[in-house]
């Protein structure tokens, strides 16, 4: 009955990748990374009701999210990180993990949300769901990350909707948060983090490809004890300010420019740092950027790009590294497995006093665990559909850092000079070269959606990798097979 319409939407989703990442080094002693093949997946049920269109309840829960075989790793230091650290990707695996459920109501005046909910924001730079829907036709390498996790009252409103004129579009949000789970906070080990936002975004409800908007949260967060050797090191008050925009815009031959772009600012202050010189000043920034040409159903031509500050002096006062949520992925093999790794080691050495006098402060919070920091990318890509359910995608990354490449551990060691994670010089930049490569096709029965694809990556190490006598490793590579059902 129209008056009393209820739908149920299960929301059921399997996903599983297994792949081989080949070794490289990840230390000054060097120890390699060489794992082998190993599988990961989920299995996650995210049912939404909905009832007359204007209320809804909506859950997420994950089963069976992260690594499914082997349980660890042989190589003794390998598995210390599979343990204790921070390597990228979910290395656990929960019996269950509860993401989302929240309530939803829409009336004359707004939609209210009120419940633990999962968010995005933008481009997925700065907050980020770990619920990356992996649509036909998008150019994206790589797995989502753990996702951002609030307890939130969230209110939207359109206040000119009544309006003439494009104004009528502007929606004002504004809400409060407890922290369950991101890069910095996780409620359940003792953590504590509360934040206020503000969303102010334009979408044309005739063109809603195109939209504009700006968020900003204000941050106040209290750690658990790390256990490191000094005391009152666990308070963080930032204002994070993110900018972002995406259009679509077809030209007379039929022919689509495509583009979007975010930038995120960060400020504040913390004594969660890395020496004894107690509250540090926080400056970061961040930017990406997209810009194709085509017909997004056969064919497109175009780039990605971005930047992530990076910090030169990890002793001073001030905390300058930015880094991208690990669900926002940029390639295949540099940032998510090398640079990722290799940070996952820092963290490992910098918590053993016995190497390095007195073990080093805010140790957690060094891994990037596959987000970007400390780099200038460029990443150039072309798609071309083969038929209307199979298509090939690819292309070169280009990375360097835009200031020395510092690891905060082998620089301790040598005195203050930049000296990157297997002891080589801070000050050559430039990462290396990527190529990578995918291919994948789906089918669809009515409800039900299959896909299932191969994607791979190799790195050429540039100068930024190498150790002490300028020495890099060979080309890295990675393959990854992934399949994907929903119903």
């Amino acid at each position: 009955f129209k008056r009393r319409r209820v739908e149920f939407f299960p929301g059921i989703q399997v996903r599983n990748q297994v792949g081989y990442v080949s070794p490289f080094t990840i230390d000054r002693f060097g120890n390699e990374y060489a794992e082998g093949g190993f599988s990961t997946g989920r299995i996650r049920w995210n049912p939404r009701l909905e009832i007359r269109k204007n209320f809804k309840i909506v859950g997420m829960l994950d089963l069976a999210n992260g690594r499914w075989a082997p349980s660890g790793s042989e190589d003794p230091i390998i598995d210390e990180i599979i343990e204790r650290g921070h390597p990228p990707g979910r290395t656990d695996l929960p019996i269950a993990d509860p993401r989302e459920l929240y309530l939803e109501w829409r009336s004359s005046i707004g939609l209210l949300r009120v419940g633990q909910q999962a968010f995005t924001w933008g481009q997925g730079m700065l907050a980020n769901n770990g619920n990356y829907q992996d649509r036909f036709g998008d150019l994206r390498f790589g797995d989502d990350g753990p996702g951002d996790i609030y307890e939130r009252i969230l209110f939207a409103t359109k206040p000119f909707k009544y309006r003439a004129g494009a104004i009528k579009d502007l929606a004002i949000g504004f809400g409060g948060d407890l922290v369950f789970r991101d890069e910095r906070v996780e409620l359940v080990d003792g953590d504590l983090a509360g934040q206020a936002l503000l969303v102010l975004r334009w979408q044309d409800e005739r063109k809603p490809w195109n939209s504009i908007g700006g968020y900003g949260v204000y941050r106040r967060q209290h750690t658990t004890d790390d256990g490191d050797v000094y005391h009152d090191d666990d308070d963080l008050e930032v204002g994070a300010f993110s900018f972002t925009g995406q259009g679509v815009k077809w030209l007379d031959s039929g022919i689509q420019l495509l583009g979007g772009y975010e930038a995120a600012f960060i400020f504040g202050r913390t004594t969660i740092a890395r020496d004894e010189r107690g509250t540090h000043k926080v400056v970061q920034g961040g930017a990406v950027g997209r810009g194709y040409i085509g017909r997004d159903e056969s064919w497109l031509v175009g780039f990605d790009a971005g930047y992530a500050s990076g910090d030169a002096d990890p002793s001073d006062r001030w905390i300058n590294n930015f880094t991208f949520d690990a669900g926002h992925t940029v390639g295949l093999v540099l940032f998510n497995q090398v640079n990722a790794w290799r940070s996952a080691r820092t963290e490992m050495l910098a918590t053993d006093g016995d190497l390095t006098g007195v073990p080093l402060n805010g140790t957690q919070f060094i891994p990037t665990q596959g987000g970007v920091s400390n780099a200038i990318y460029i990443h150039p890509k072309a798609r071309y559909a083969l038929w209307e359910r199979l298509e090939v995608w690819g292309g070169p990354l280009f990375a360097a850092a835009p200031v020395p490449i510092v690891d905060p551990y082998t620089t301790r060691l040598n005195g203050g000079v930049p000296t990157n994670t297997v002891n080589g010089d801070g000050g050559r930049r430039y990462y290396g070269t990527e190529l990578d490569l995918g291919i994948r096709g789906r089918f669809d029965i009515r409800n039900l959606w299959l896909q299932a694809g191969l994607q791979g990556g190799l790195l050429m190490p540039g100068p930024g990798l190498a150790n002490r006598a300028g020495n890099t490793d060979g080309p890295v590579g990675a393959i990854w097979f992934r399949t994907e059902i929903r119903y």
